[in-house]
């Protein structure tokens, strides 16, 4: 009976029902006025997407010295730390300064009354000043563009003398201001003699006297591979909250996004992506772009690799920059497997433009990135599945001699040739050898007529 008389006074009910909404009302206010949300920081004018902290890398992190080598009483040995482990030693320890150029100019110079000695090979830029991601201090080399650089003690004191592309050879001084273990720089590995090479220019680096065992190396690629799932990524990673993306019509199996002014397309099949800015115009930069601004770039739009993949030996560093051609340049990001560069030779393309699936291309007009080419590679595990024991390094010479191709080669190195397998099981094998820069492009030093690297072609013209 109580119950039917509550119910049956239905003022009494509205005003229950107005009283709960008030005191509701007033609790979502004091949450509201209480609450202080978390924003994530953006270091990008365009960019307010979701980033990876993970995959975010330091210019020092991803610009490591091509080579490394110990001078010993006119010996030249490989050093037993890698080059990163070298560079991180020495980042450490050591600022420069006082650097001044010495009055002889050429490459014997470079090593005159030096007994024991560390020797940078540097990755090869046109302009930019490498050495300083490498060795920090307060330092000029008046616009000088460094190619290699010793680390040596002269009474008590240390040095670092360095050769440009012109030449010059200036000296300055290390002045130590961290505990690195200076020691561990100059560690040696003796079963490895290397030899010095010298090439058209001047140029140099250095290879094995005696050809190593290398591991033949296969994994899988583990990365998201649904075009569905990509062009979600390829929108919030390149056109962060633009109304006015669209998809194109995909090919089987290639999806692309453009706004009008910019496209992303990402090919499925070999699990690549390139984006390109055809704007011809830009405002966004009255200076011009370096290495710092193209490491910013890429640390917002997709990051480096994956600390899984780079706990198996798979990583991007820095190789080189391209001179400009038609107002534009490329740096270039090769990957690398335990220390060894990578290269790719089997013809690929998206949309009929090719790719390189080695590296990570940033091609910009001095103003603005204009497009940026990559492989999406992830690997939880690399696996060893041979052994190959590769030529002696003289014999690599004497073939480039012998059959009249040397004097076009600018570089030898030792590496590795990918092959990425395209079916459901999606594997990549990773094979050794000598690779030669032959009239500007990476080839086996022994397949020069059927084999041609994989060049990515802007397509912007």
């Amino acid at each position: 009976m109580e119950r039917k008389r509550f119910w049956g006074k239905p003022e009494l009910v509205k005003s229950l029902v107005l009283l709960t909404l008030i005191v509701t009302s007033i609790v979502q206010t004091i949450i509201l006025w209480d609450y202080h949300p978390k924003y994530q920081s953006v270091q990008s004018e365009t960019q307010v997407a979701t980033v990876d902290t993970s995959l975010q890398r330091r210019a020092s992190q991803v610009i490591i010295p091509a080579q490394t080598v110990v001078h010993e009483n006119n010996a030249v040995f490989a050093t037993k730390n890698t080059p990163k482990q070298i560079a991180r030693v020495i980042r450490d320890t050591f600022e420069a300064n006082e650097f001044k150029p010495l009055a002889a100019k050429n490459v014997p110079s470079l090593y005159t009354d030096i007994n024991e000695a560390l020797e940078l090979v540097l990755p090869e830029p046109y302009y930019a000043d490498t050495l300083s991601y490498i060795v920090p201090g307060s330092y000029s080399l008046s616009g000088k563009v460094p190619q290699r650089a010793l680390l040596f003690v002269d009474s008590d004191v240390w040095k670092i003398r360095a050769i440009m592309s012109d030449q010059s050879i200036w000296e300055g001084r290390l002045a130590k201001v961290g505990n690195g273990d200076v020691n561990s720089l100059f560690l040696k590995d003796s079963s490895r003699s290397m030899q010095r090479v010298t090439y058209t220019e001047d140029r140099v680096n250095y290879i094995p006297v005696v050809g190593p065992e290398m591991n033949e190396l296969f994994a899988y690629d583990v990365s998201q591979i649904q075009i569905a799932a990509r062009l979600d990524w390829m929108r919030d990673t390149f056109f962060p909250g633009d109304p006015n993306v669209q998809e194109v019509d995909p090919a089987s199996s290639v999806g692309a996004l453009t706004n009008g002014i910019s496209v992303a397309e990402y090919d499925a099949k070999l699990n690549a992506s390139r984006y390109r800015n055809l704007s011809r115009n830009s405002t966004e930069r009255e200076s011009a772009i370096g290495l710092d601004t193209i490491v910013e770039f890429v640390n917002f739009h997709g990051g480096w690799v994956d600390e899984t993949s780079e706990g198996q030996g798979l990583s991007l560093r820095f190789d080189a920059i391209t001179p400009a051609n038609k107002g534009f340049e490329t740096t270039v990001f090769r990957f690398h497997v335990n220390g060894y560069p990578v290269f790719s030779q089997r013809e690929a393309f998206i949309n009929n433009d090719a790719v390189d699936l080695s590296t990570l291309r940033v091609e910009n007009d001095g103003a603005q990135v204009r497009s940026v080419t990559r492989h999406h590679l992830e690997i939880d595990r690399m696996i060893s599945v041979g052994t190959t024991k590769l030529a002696d390094g003289q014999d690599v010479i004497d073939m480039l001699v012998n059959t009249g191709r040397f004097e076009n080669v600018t570089e030898i190195r030792l590496g590795y040739e990918i092959e990425y397998n395209e079916d459901t099981s999606r594997y990549v094998t990773f094979s050794p050898n000598w690779f030669v820069r032959e009239a500007g492009r990476w080839i086996p030093y022994d397949k020069p007529g059927d084999w041609t690297e994989r060049m990515m072609y802007r397509g912007l013209e």
